[in-house]
C-alpha cells in the first residue's frame, strides 16, 4: 500500500526553502514513503514561482490567488463556479488532480481571502449573531436551526454541481475549525454530505470541544464512514477546558507540543483506517515531525 506524505506550503515560512524540501523528501522517501506538497491558500507568488518546476506531486487547498473564499452555501452556483476558476489554472499548470477547501460559510457576502487575518475577514461577512458571546466561535445552538439546515442542502447540492463540473478532478471538503459560521463541524456534517472528505484533525478537535462529542470516536466514524481522501495532521494544543477564546483554537502546532490531544492515539486511528494520505500541515513544520510521524505509523501498522 502507497502511504503518501505531503508537506503544506505553511511549513516553509524561512529558510532556504528548496533545501528543506529536498531533505524532507529524502528522509520521507528514504524510509518507503511517497513525498509531495500541498500548497495552502496561503502560499505567495514568490513561494510558488519557487517551487512549480519540481518534479514532485502536488495537491491544492483553495482557493490559491483567488481574491474571495469559495463558499458552497452561496445560492447563486454560477458565483461558486467562478470562484474556482483561478485555482483550477493552478491545477492545471501544476497537474495536479486532488483539491480540497472549506466551502460553508453561513453568508451570501464575499469573504476575503485573507489567511492572516482569518478572523476578521468572518467577521465582517458574517452575521454576529451566529457568535457565542463575545468570542470567535459559533454558538453550536445554530446547528440545529431550519436556516443551518438551509445552508446545509445548498452546499450539499453545489458541491454536486461542482464535482459534475470537473469530473477529472477530486474535490474534497474539509471540515472546519468551529469559527463564527463556519458550518462543516461535525462527523454528522461530514457524512451529510456525501461527497469526499479532506479531513483536518485538529480541527475536529477543537469541534468535539465546542459540541461536545467523543473526539477519538469522532476520528473514527468519520474514516469509517466517510470517504477520506486525505487528512491534515497538526496538534492543536486548545486544552480541554477550552474558554473558546484568542489564541487558542487552532494552533497549528508541531507533534512534540503539549496537548492535551494525543496524536499517537490519532495517527493510530488513521492508520487502523487504512488512510494513505497523510499532509503535515504544521507551522514551520520539520524533520522532526516527519520523523515522528512516520515512526508511529509504523508502530500502528505493526499492531494492525
Amino acid at each position: 500500500m502507497d502511504i503518501k506524505i505531503e508537506l503544506s506550503t505553511i511549513c516553509f515560512r524561512q529558510g532556504n526553502v528548496l533545501e528543506k524540501i529536498a531533505q524532507c523528501r529524502e528522509l520521507i522517501e528514504s524510509h518507503g514513503f511517497t513525498f509531495g506538497i500541498q500548497l495552502h491558500n496561503s502560499v505567495t507568488r514568490e513561494l510558488y514561482e519557487k517551487i512549480k518546476g519540481l518534479d514532485v506531486g502536488f495537491t491544492i487547498h483553495a482557493p490559491v490567488f483567488s481574491d474571495y473564499f469559495i463558499n458552497l452555501a452561496h445560492d447563486d452556483f454560477d458565483v461558486v463556479f467562478s470562484g474556482f476558476q483561478n485555482t483550477a489554472l493552478i491545477m492545471k499548470e501544476l497537474r495536479s488532480s486532488i483539491v480540497l477547501f472549506h466551502g460553508f460559510f453561513m453568508t451570501h457576502k464575499p469573504i476575503k481571502n485573507d489567511p492572516a487575518n482569518y478572523g476578521k475577514v468572518l467577521r465582517d461577512a458574517i452575521d454576529n449573531k451566529y457568535r457565542l458571546g463575545d468570542t470567535r466561535v459559533m454558538d453550536p445552538r445554530f446547528l440545529e436551526t431550519e436556516e443551518y439546515k438551509g445552508f446545509q442542502q445548498t452546499v450539499k447540492k453545489n458541491m454536486r454541481l461542482l464535482r459534475e463540473s470537473y469530473p477529472a478532478y477530486t474535490l474534497c471538503l474539509e471540515n472546519d475549525f468551529p469559527g463564527i459560521g463556519n458550518g462543516n463541524q461535525t462527523p454528522s456534517h461530514l457524512m451529510y454530505l456525501d461527497c469526499p472528505i479532506w479531513l483536518d484533525a485538529g480541527h475536529l478537535w477543537a469541534s468535539s470541544i465546542l459540541n461536545k462529542f467523543d473526539f477519538y470516536a469522532g476520528l473514527d466514524a468519520v474514516c469509517k464512514q466517510c470517504n477520506v481522501i486525505g487528512v491534515h495532521l497538526n496538534t492543536n494544543e486548545t486544552p480541554h477546558n477550552w474558554d473558546f477564546k484568542y489564541p487558542s483554537g487552532d494552533t497549528h502546532s508541531h507533534f512534540s507540543g503539549n496537548s492535551d490531544m494525543d496524536m499517537r492515539r490519532v495517527i493510530g486511528i488513521l492508520t487502523e483506517n487504512r488512510i494513505t494520505h497523510f499532509t503535515i500541515e504544521i507551522t514551520d513544520g520539520n524533520r522532526e515531525d516527519i520523523l515522528f510521524l512516520i515512526q508511529q505509523h509504523r508502530i500502528s501498522s505493526q499492531k494492525a
